[in-house]
């Protein structure tokens, strides 16, 4: 096999027709208006969710585990909604995935407001399920994409997150005061944005997402078995080089779930007003504003790392991605106290996990043929959601064991040995014969 074989699909695939672009061009519309309201509730639910779970099981330990439990929902729904797209058409699988965000969203309020820790930790799986629709969304972008344009379409669509994605975070202070004009906790209010946000992405998916795109892009609902993790490797093993991609995706996202989960904690522990009633309103407004400038970097230049990912190609992407996760680790190991650096650190983190995840699912959505495509990207979600639980439950244990700095220096350990991996594998794989 040659290299342009390679870095093709297998057998070679026809440009869509007027109707089919029209179509296209219409879905990644409606996908991106969801990502948008969709982004509001992950982002509240990942500023938010580390101090809550610190809060409401009393120890520091347990902050990253609504991190696990969203994280382990991906592991677990993954391939779930990948049989449900294949079964029932990519809107059903949308739609069901954000109601259950929606729902789960309102327990994550109700857990702070009756101070229940197992309540939490259940509704962190619901929301969880949001997120990992979220995931689905990019690859559903990519369903009717032209050849060589795959980067660059599912890149649209996650940049759509940008908006959500930043303003829920910063809505933590407005939502403190309005918890606090109910009388409820004031990490609570922010949740209430939350659901309404998620219930509104589930009705732009099921009105508008018309005709279903996973159809329209192939045969896939006829052709394919159900998605399953044996199905998803198969896969994986007949296009060399895509094992990479989802090393990448998987790995980044570890680096990425871990500093910017205990991040929270970090700048709370910084300004020293954890009281029994929650953090003050002014702290959590420096941690919104931090983790909207971090959500800022993972999601606003993403039309921007889809045209370089397209441009470069997949070896060079990944590299950047690696430097980027580096530097972030460095400033951080540095400069633990300075809370403008930082901030800067979190937001060079969130551009690295951009390259990261977008090259990553790329390289699995152009090299992977039609057949075993949804199954694999299916199993690519899973991976990078049990990288997300994976960092959720050592990230507490190792900020409470090595500090901030100590954390950092695992998330550098993990940038320098994927970049070995792509160095020694992506070329090789290019080169396969």
């Amino acid at each position: 096999m040659t290299a342009q074989d390679d870095a093709k699909p297998t057998p070679p695939e026809s440009a869509p027709t007027p109707a089919q672009a029209r179509a296209h061009t219409k879905h990644l519309f409606v996908l991106a208006s969801a990502q948008i309201l969709s982004g509001v509730g992950n982002g509240a639910g990942l500023a938010l969710g580390a101090l809550l779970a610190a809060k409401l099981s009393g120890s520091a330990h347990w902050a990253g585990t609504v991190t696990v439990a969203i994280s382990l929902a991906g592991v677990i729904t993954a391939l779930p909604l990948a049989r449900l797209a294949v079964n029932r058409g990519r809107r059903f699988a949308l739609t069901t995935g954000y109601a259950l965000g929606a729902v789960g969203a309102a327990g994550m309020m109700l857990s702070a407001a009756l101070g229940s820790f197992a309540l939490l930790l259940l509704a962190a799986l619901l929301l969880g399920v949001a997120a990992t629709t979220n995931l689905q969304a990019r690859f559903a972008a990519t369903d009717g994409s032209a050849p060589g344009r795959r980067a660059r379409d599912l890149s649209m669509v996650v940049w759509a997150l940008t908006i959500g994605e930043v303003v829920g975070p910063s809505l933590a202070g407005p939502g403190a005061d309005l918890a606090a004009g109910l009388g409820l906790p004031t990490d609570a209010g922010a949740f209430l944005f939350s659901t309404v946000g998620l219930i509104f992405a589930a009705v732009i998916i099921a009105v508008g997402l018309r005709p279903d795109p996973l159809p329209a892009r192939s045969e896939a609902r006829d052709l394919a078995p159900k998605p399953s993790i044996a199905q998803g490797l198969r896969a994986l093993r007949s296009a060399p080089g895509a094992g990479v991609g989802v090393a990448a995706v998987a790995a980044g996202h570890a680096c990425m779930v871990a500093v910017m989960s205990m991040t929270t904690l970090h700048l709370a522990a910084l300004h020293h007003d954890q009281g029994a009633a929650g953090p003050s309103a002014h702290t959590l407004t420096i941690v919104g504003l931090t983790l909207s400038g971090h959500f800022a970097g993972m999601y606003a230049f993403s039309p921007v790392v889809g045209f370089l990912a397209d441009r470069w190609g997949h070896r060079r992407a990944l590299l950047c991605a690696q430097l980027l996760f580096a530097l972030s680790a460095l400033a951080c190991i540095l400069f633990p106290g300075n809370v403008g650096l930082v901030s800067v650190a979190l937001f060079v983190l969130g551009v690295a996990w951009s390259f990261s995840s977008i090259t990553g699912s790329a390289v699995v959505a152009d090299l992977v043929p039609d057949k075993g495509r949804v199954a694999a990207q299916g199993l690519t979600d899973a991976c990078m959601s049990g990288g997300g639980v994976l960092a959720g439950l050592g990230s507490g244990f190792l900020l409470a064991a090595l500090g901030y700095q100590g954390l950092n220096a695992a998330s550098l350990a993990i940038a320098v040995l994927m970049t070995v991996l792509i160095v020694a594998r992506v070329p090789a794989a290019r080169r396969a014969a």
